[in-house]
């Protein structure tokens, strides 16, 4: 188990979850909810063909974050989901940016409404992306491509929205990830501008997460590059998928960094596992591979989605390695005391 100890808090790499293709398998995981529980519902961009692979359209997949397959949904509704979230009823909302539309399930899979259209007026999208629910069982949606956040009941009705384009404190350019904290705060990758904002239900700016300052030649470690999501912790700690850096960066609830994830998943998977004992020339082909590029298959490539559930597990979404990273924050960690 690789153990992370950080400003008095600790991380455990636990697990990986799925494998590129094959059964089970994603070909591009996007985002995340996850129950207080820990059932996890991943969202999947899929191949239109992809021969002898079976299904892989796009759709969300339901698991158990200690990797157990529970099924799926969707599939066939629609074709890039960014944005998934839980109501209190355990109905699954997802935002489908390429139909410019909402999709809801049941927990388990029926559909129980659609609703949304491309444009730029109230209750329209382009290019929905983050959504979470409030305390009140409102969904709020980042709708990319206008640079806002949209208001609704969990039925399509409009409630309101905010947000301009710009790179002032405030202004949005192109956000996609987002999350609500126990608060009540909103916490949005604001891809464009390389930052996370913090903002009130009603969308007053609290401030930033993450700097800029690597073009200037300056690193203090905080830096972002494209964030994708975020997520935060029972202790307020802030998690954000550093998509172009290919890590995630925690911070501090003030916005300080604390340390990085950089990926650890430098053992096979259960599923992948499975795919190499029914394959063995993949075996044979990793037997080959060099033990630096053993640790490359490991870390991160482009992590895009992260939840976090009421035991501070983390599940990260890698996808460009088609797979689930699964960490778990440890608040009774004690450290190793060694004797002289």
């Amino acid at each position: 188990m690789l153990t992370y100890s950080v400003a008095g808090r600790t991380w455990h790499f636990s697990h990986s979850i799925g494998y590129f293709v094959g059964p089970q398998g994603f070909t591009y995981p996007t985002p995340i909810a996850t129950t207080a529980s820990g059932t996890m519902y991943i969202a999947n961009v899929g191949l239109a063909e992809y021969s002898g692979a079976g299904n892989l359209g796009s759709k969300i997949y339901k698991y158990r974050i200690e990797d157990e397959f529970l099924g799926e949904m969707g599939g066939g509704d629609f074709l890039w989901p960014e944005g998934l979230a839980l109501a209190r009823d355990g109905t699954v909302w997802c935002a489908d940016a390429y139909h410019h539309r909402i999709f809801g399930y049941d927990p388990e899979g029926s559909p129980v409404g659609d609703w949304g259209e491309f444009g730029d007026g109230n209750g329209q999208f382009n290019r929905p992306s983050g959504i979470a629910f409030d305390a009140d069982d409102n969904l709020h949606v980042v709708d990319s491509h206008n640079h806002r956040v949209q208001k609704f009941t969990k039925d399509g009705e409009f409630l309101g929205a905010w947000g301009s384009e710009g790179c002032e404190d405030g202004q949005l350019n192109q956000p996609w990830g987002m999350t609500i904290d126990n608060e009540g705060a909103l916490f949005i990758a604001d891809w464009g501008n390389d930052r996370v904002q913090k903002f009130t239900p009603e969308g007053e700016f609290l401030g930033n997460f993450g700097s800029r300052y690597e073009d200037i030649g300056i690193d203090d470690g905080g830096s972002l590059k494209r964030p994708a999501d975020v997520a935060v912790d029972s202790d307020g700690d802030v998690y954000v998928c550093d998509w172009g850096n290919r890590r995630v960066q925690i911070y501090y609830p003030d916005g300080d960094i604390i340390c990085s994830l950089q990926g650890d998943a430098h053992e096979f998977s259960k599923a992948a596992a499975n795919v190499m004992e029914v394959n063995p020339e993949y075996a044979q082909a990793f037997r080959r591979v060099t033990p630096v590029e053993l640790i490359k298959f490991g870390i991160f490539d482009r992590p895009r989605g992260i939840a976090i559930d009421s035991e501070d597990r983390i599940a990260i979404s890698d996808g460009g390695r088609g797979r689930i990273q699964v960490y778990h924050k440890d608040h009774n960690y004690l450290l190793p005391q060694f004797n002289a």
